[in-house]
């Protein structure tokens, strides 16, 4: 306790510059405290803030190297006093006999900076999200205004990820990392509402309800999918022939829900089942006991035996059994 008490008196009295004179000083160390200094990195030491003068470059180096705590953040600054000093440098252990200081009543630190724009920061994310959409008609468009960042001096990198993808009916988030000189610094948080367009097929006037779907009366216009339903269609050959459940508007979107194929085999019909039966295929005729669509499964009885079996319906004639 002693020692300790021994050593913070020794550096106050060092620290007023009035513990040694004449020939002491000319044999020791003198230590000029700036009254601006500029510092980079997360700490700063003595030697940020002083100039260390004598002939003993060991120890001037030692005392160079004495952290006295956290540096301000990029761009910022705090004043010190001579006191804050002296209680920073007790901590240090160092023994500081022989030393002649000269401090200004205050003095300022400041950490270097370099300014990463918020519009730089959104062309990041812009052009990231471009290339994840390249070849879309899409439209990107800022959420909000982003804010600029300092950041220490150094070589600028950014990190971008999208921790929940692309969306086209929510705000997108686009999480930027900056990165200085290998090392990241921030990270922020960016929302972005992105628009994807293609063209989809409309009513090109009013449809009522089963009539089947033709070249004339579709049309395809640019729409936001994002804010569509799904099921939409964009290839007119997926739904020529297909009828409308129910009537449609002119400018009503065609989507899967809303069509049906057309009956082609009718309750009663007579058709053609066809089995293949060890290799060879076989026709019977057939009875129709339901309606049916291409593709759908219907019940059609064998006019020869009366059977009644499950068949896939082919085209308006033909009904194939089961393997």
């Amino acid at each position: 306790m002693k020692n300790k008490l021994y050593r913070l008196t020794m550096v106050i009295l060092c620290v007023a510059g009035i513990l040694f004179t004449g020939s002491a000083q000319a044999q020791g160390l003198t230590i000029v405290v700036a009254a601006e200094s500029q510092v980079t990195g997360p700490y700063f030491t003595l030697g940020d803030i002083a100039g260390i003068s004598g002939d003993d470059n060991e120890r001037i180096n030692a005392l160079r190297q004495i952290k006295l705590g956290h540096a301000p953040a990029p761009g910022q600054s705090f004043v010190l006093t001579p006191e804050i000093l002296s209680a920073r440098l007790s901590a240090a252990n160092t023994d500081f006999t022989g030393v002649s200081w000269q401090i200004p009543p205050q003095f300022r630190v400041t950490a270097l900076s370099q300014l990463v724009s918020g519009q730089r920061l959104a062309g990041q994310a812009r052009d990231y999200l471009n290339m994840r959409l390249a070849g879309g008609d899409v439209e990107i468009t800022p959420i909000g205004q982003p804010q600029d960042v300092m950041v220490p001096p150094g070589d600028i990198m950014f990190n971008i990820e999208l921790p929940y993808g692309v969306r086209y009916n929510a705000p997108t988030t686009v999480i930027v990392g900056i990165t200085v000189a290998g090392q990241t610094y921030a990270t922020v948080n960016l929302r972005f509402d992105i628009k994807r367009y293609e063209q989809v097929a409309v009513a090109g006037r009013a449809l009522a309800a089963r009539e089947l779907i033709t070249g004339d009366n579709v049309v395809f216009e640019r729409r936001d999918v994002g804010r569509m339903p799904p099921g939409y269609f964009t290839d007119l050959k997926k739904i020529l022939g297909l009828a409308v459940s129910r009537q449609l508007a002119p400018g009503t979107a065609i989507t899967d829900s809303i069509l049906k194929k057309p009956v082609l085999v009718k309750r009663g019909k007579t058709v053609n089942i066809v089995a293949q039966i060890g290799g060879i295929e076989v026709t019977v005729p057939g009875i129709a006991q339901q309606d049916g669509s291409e593709g759908q499964l219907i019940r059609v009885q064998n006019a020869n035996s009366k059977k009644v079996i499950t068949g896939l319906v082919v085209d308006a004639a033909t009904v194939r059994a089961p393997l």
